[in-house]
């Protein structure tokens, strides 16, 4: 995605979020600032965009890993050849390609988590709304090798049940997590584009249901406002 692309798609989701009631947030120069305040939920959100195919990166790094495996076990996995290459559904990978792969991810998701935490983190301190819950919106508009939505969610989920060495969790600062398509970016499975939702309990008795409610209104109003203004209709790849 060039850079005037990924402006133009900024600007577009910024004028969204003021129409759907929400704040953007200015820079501070007293820390870390996150993109969003919906103060009626109390939600302090993070918006991240994929704005380079990984697909030769990673396929790169990936396919000896196979071949390895085809050679050991005299076969090839399930499901693994797709379009000529050795590219799998996470949920079929034999399990120690499957370690393998997770770790190429993690290696380029952690980032973009960890960044998202100190900048919630920093705008619930600075805007003294330290129960607010954060929520980080990673939007896909160029990074075709992520065109599974449930793939991709259960990579958020790893990377934010991690814990330090005392116990507590890493990214303590992110409640929930959206994962969108937009541009040209469709889900594999059914070439439509793709919302999947994640909510990251806490503590076992959290009650996850109102910030659920608020991703499936803002999930609605995403998909309003884009029909609204640009006239698509949206044919959506539901996810949880």
């Amino acid at each position: 995605m060039k850079a005037k692309e990924l402006k133009q798609f900024e600007s577009f989701f910024h004028d969204f979020v003021r129409e759907f009631g929400g704040e953007v947030l200015p820079e501070s120069p007293e820390g870390q600032t996150a993109d969003y305040f919906f103060r009626n939920e109390s939600i302090v959100a993070e918006l991240k965009t994929l704005a380079v195919d990984q697909t030769a990166d990673i396929d790169r790094k990936l396919t000896p890993k196979v071949l390895e495996w085809i050679k050991k076990n005299g076969r090839i996995p399930s499901g693994a050849v797709e379009n000529g290459k050795h590219h799998v559904a996470f949920k079929d990978m034999p399990p120690e390609i499957q370690i393998y792969w997770l770790r190429l991810l993690k290696a380029a998701v952690e980032p973009l988590i960890r960044d998202a935490n100190g900048q919630i983190r920093d705008t619930k301190h600075r805007m003294d709304a330290r129960s607010a819950k954060g929520l980080v919106l990673i939007a896909n508009g160029s990074n075709l090798y992520h065109d599974h939505p449930d793939s991709f969610r259960r990579l958020i989920a790893e990377v934010l049940r991690k814990r330090t060495p005392t116990g507590d969790l890493r990214f303590p600062h992110i409640n929930a997590a959206v994962y969108f398509s937009f541009n040209d970016v469709k889900s594999r499975d059914e070439s439509m584009y793709f919302w999947a939702n994640l909510q990251m309990k806490h503590a076992p008795d959290e009650d996850t249901s109102p910030i659920a409610t608020f991703q499936a209104e803002l999930q609605q109003g995403w998909y309003e406002y884009i029909q609204t203004y640009t006239g698509i209709e949206i044919r959506q790849h539901s996810r949880p």
